[in-house]
């Protein structure tokens, strides 16, 4: 069987080539799209760089592959519109959600941010073009670019999602999904089970520059509740330069918070040493995000902060995991002992077991296997 993939330079394609080269009877090609003359962030060999959408497309339809491995939806549904072949479309979270104010609806439609970063994001249609387009959607009058959205999901066989539940959700709507069963888990060695038994006031906010973080209303919350700490924020990704300096100008005048900001990419081994001397994580997603993340604070026993209504709460919150929410437990107290350590082991447990790379590969050799008997 032979595949194409499409995305662009992106640091999660690289494990992506380290899993399919591991697959039997499955043929990768792998076409990414960059800015310049080399890739900043894939490293691996034969990777072909494309420097437009539509250039990529035409190498995928003439190359007559059995199927197309989307890595996110990266380009625009009018180039994947014209691909020939189906897809496989491994969502990354922001291409199946879409904020209520978003001009374009996506699969699964929430509000994704809190008032006081969706006020210093300036979340939401800034033109009075982008206003019309939201408030003749919200009467049943769809744009172009929804128009071209809705056509290209019908278009899709098979989704892949981070949480489980996450595709029951897009199911209730769209019914002709078929699950993709792949993640982008590392070949790594296994973290082993060390109970965490210090104390400090260091805090890991969140996973990147997005605001969907909701990096400001955690931080007000923090000082309005005079909770004396120190708050590491990863903003290496994505580029919003405005948004960047909104972040940066509300944590300058903070009193109780010591902000550290992470600004620069790093190997993850240095990224790592940042965060495991965190004894608490505060993600404020609403959508499925950061899921990384709250692995590695699983595997190293740290306490875990969601706001009630994430959608990752309330995966983990049904699998019986011990967690902890922005609204009731953002205390001073948080930060006086660590998580008990059976509670510790029941997360790592879960952890360990949902993010082995043997048995996932096992998962996708059989759906592969099974394609192929599918197709001839």
């Amino acid at each position: 069987m032979r595949i194409a993939h499409l995305s662009l330079d992106e640091k999660f394609i690289d494990i992506a080539i380290d899993q399919f080269n591991l697959l039997s009877n499955v043929d990768s090609t792998f076409c990414a799209q960059a800015n310049g003359n080399e890739f900043k962030f894939i490293k691996s060999k034969n990777v072909k760089l494309f420097h437009s959408s539509e250039d990529m497309v035409s190498f995928i339809n003439e190359g007559k592959f059995d199927y197309v491995v989307m890595h996110s939806m990266c380009i625009s549904p009018r180039y994947l519109l014209k691909l020939e072949a189906p897809i496989l479309w491994c969502s990354w979270g922001f291409d199946i959600y879409s904020d209520k104010s978003s001009i374009i609806k996506r699969i699964i439609h929430l509000s994704l941010y809190k008032p006081l970063t969706r006020a210093a994001a300036n979340v939401g249609p800034q033109s009075a073009k982008d206003k019309i387009t939201l408030l003749l959607r919200k009467i049943g009058i769809r744009s172009k670019r929804q128009k071209r959205l809705d056509q290209l999901i019908k278009k899709i066989p098979y989704l892949s999602v981070v949480l489980p539940s996450e595709f029951e959700a897009v199911q209730k709507a769209y019914t002709h999904f078929k699950l993709f069963p792949f993640t982008y888990i590392n070949r790594q060695k296994s973290v082993p089970f060390s109970p965490y038994t210090g104390t400090n006031n260091s805090i890991l906010l969140g996973n990147s520059l997005d605001p969907a973080n909701n990096h400001i209303d955690i931080l007000d919350t923090l000082e309005k509740r005079s909770i004396r700490c120190n708050a590491y924020i990863p903003i290496s990704y994505p580029v919003n330069d405005a948004y960047k300096k909104s972040l940066k100008d509300f944590a300058s005048k903070l009193k109780y918070v010591q902000v550290h900001f992470l600004e620069d990419y790093m190997p993850l081994s240095d990224y790592y040493k940042i965060i495991d001397g965190c004894s608490v994580a505060i993600f404020g997603h609403i959508r499925q995000q950061a899921i990384g993340n709250i692995f590695r604070m699983f595997y190293t026993g740290k306490k875990i902060l969601l706001y009630k209504n994430s959608i990752a709460y309330n995966y983990f919150q049904k699998k019986n995991l011990h967690l902890f929410t922005i609204e009731d437990d953002l205390q001073a107290s948080i930060f006086e002992s660590p998580l008990s350590i059976e509670k510790q082991k029941i997360n790592y447990d879960f952890a360990n077991d949902d993010d082995n790379f043997e048995k996932h590969m096992a998962t996708l050799q059989t759906f592969f296997d099974q394609l192929q008997k599918s197709i001839g």
